[in-house]
């Protein structure tokens, strides 16, 4: 049978690949945005920045932004080594689409059953090498999924092409995976991926979003799954996205990451879901995850959690770098 042997949860950022003095401009982005979302409602930039006092101005120094920008690099380089330690043979990758492959319908969860993913330029580099790659993905694994997610009054969406990936320009002769899958890849498995399957949950765009509830749903059946495959092999699950974003909400952030540690799937379910709207929205697919792991008695890891901060108001992303491992694999 098949053995869950890893989980993590960790954030895709392009912020992660920018110089600290290239910060503050992706706040000039924040500063357009007619719908922040901030404790359960939207703001403009201007109403968020009075109500919060534009009280993150004193983090926006230089100094502060390369000591957490160093901090996120050496997390990031922890989490590396925590997957190459894991020594897995399979990897689930959970991951969202933000309408770079998606533009004229909107699933609310898929599953690749294709033979391989492409990725490489034009793609930035934080989230690909400078020349293409091609990585083995596990079309078996993802059909057998579908058809048992169908067994639990599951039903998925078959994604067996990638579709044009419309964020890459000049448009390359190959469909480039959406940079959630991506960084994954390239940051923290080299660019030599184990056969891996991509999961895409719709947790972006209302109105097609699963619930928290059914997220922590999805995470049950994925291990029962899983754990019912007849294959002898060791799979690692991946959850690819942030904690607060596009604002920053330190104070959220460490509550999740406290009923994350616990398993506390009833304080989950119970915040708000206007919680879980933008960026923010990608918790879901931690969860996802930390429901998959709980029966391997894994406790969460918290590697580091960074607010990165790029403008007075607070937008930015709360960086929380986080893997769960099985006391008997830490002990191999």
């Amino acid at each position: 049978m098949a053995k869950i042997v890893f989980g993590m949860a960790v954030p895709h950022s392009g912020m992660l690949g920018q110089a600290p003095e290239d910060w503050l401009n992706n706040g000039e982005r924040d500063r357009n945005n007619p719908e922040l979302w901030y404790r359960n409602r939207t703001w403009t930039y201007p109403e968020l920045e009075a109500h919060r006092g534009a009280a993150f101005a004193p983090f926006l120094t230089l100094e502060e932004r390369t000591q957490r920008a160093a901090r996120c690099r050496t997390a990031l380089d922890v989490m590396a080594q925590a997957y190459r330690d894991a020594n897995i043979d399979v990897a689930i990758i959970l991951g969202k689409d933000q309408k770079e492959i998606f533009t004229d319908f909107s699933p609310s969860i898929a599953i690749y059953t294709g033979a391989e993913v492409h990725n490489g330029p034009p793609q930035r580099s934080v989230y690909a090498p400078d020349h293409p790659v091609t990585h083995a993905c596990h079309p078996e694994l993802a059909t057998y999924l579908i058809k048992y997610f169908q067994g639990e009054h599951f039903d998925l969406t078959d994604l067996f092409a990638w579709p044009t990936n419309v964020w890459m320009k000049p448009a390359p002769e190959y469909p480039v995976v959406p940079h959630a899958y991506s960084f994954v890849y390239h940051q923290i498995m080299s660019d030599n991926p184990p056969p891996n399957v991509p999961i895409i949950m719709n947790c972006f765009y209302p109105p097609t979003q699963p619930s928290m509830s059914r997220c922590i749903e999805f995470g049950r059946v994925l291990r029962d799954a899983i754990t019912a495959w007849p294959e002898d092999v060791r799979v690692g699950i991946f959850a690819s996205g942030g904690l607060s974003h596009f604002v920053n909400d330190e104070a959220f952030d460490r509550r999740i990451m406290n009923m994350l540690a616990e398993y506390d799937y009833e304080g989950l379910a119970s915040v708000d879901e206007r919680s879980y709207q933008s960026g923010t929205s990608e918790i879901k697919l931690y969860v996802s995850v930390m429901k998959a792991l709980e029966e391997t008695g894994a406790q969460m890891t918290l590697v580091d959690y960074v607010p990165c901060w790029r403008t007075p108001a607070g937008t930015g992303e709360g960086m929380g770098f986080m893997y769960w491992q099985p006391e008997s694999e830490a002990l191999q």
